[in-house]
């Protein structure tokens, strides 16, 4: 019963090899968007570039879609602050409750990071295997 929603953003292409692409895309906020964006310093307006695959040949300039899946975001986030927060809480409560030294279950908290952001490096291109998009021609 779940639909396959989809994440599109409109783009246009930097560089193209045939089976690959570069896009250039415009990120923003929801804030971005406002009528009182003009004052405020929380709109957030940035240009990103995105690696994606494509079936068909596209040449500099061309105006594509990116499309990925919306259930790709909930896994990114669970790799990328969840599972990071988990790691650090529990490393923080374990040996805090095993030393009673609180410099020690912050510093040993805060390293586990290195050893979690190296394996995520390490198997990096499976991450760019499973979240990725794919371009086609746009419609507007």
């Amino acid at each position: 019963m779940s639909e396959n929603k989809q994440i599109e953003h409109q783009g246009i292409v930097e560089q193209s090899d045939g089976e690959r692409a570069t896009v250039r895309i415009l990120s923003q906020s929801a804030c971005a968007s406002c009528h009182a964006k003009g004052v405020c310093t929380a709109a957030d307006l940035q240009e990103k570039l995105i690696d994606a695959s494509c079936d068909r040949p596209f040449k500099h300039g061309d105006r594509v879609t990116l499309v990925g899946e919306s259930r790709l975001g909930l896994q990114a986030a669970w790799w990328a602050y969840i599972l990071p927060l988990f790691l650090i809480l529990a490393t923080l409560i374990t040996t805090f409750t095993l030393t009673n030294n609180e410099n020690l279950a912050g510093l040993l908290a805060l390293g586990i990071m290195v050893p979690y952001f190296l394996i995520l490096r390490l198997f990096n291109h499976k991450f760019f295997k499973t979240f990725s998009f794919t371009i086609k021609p746009s419609t507007e």
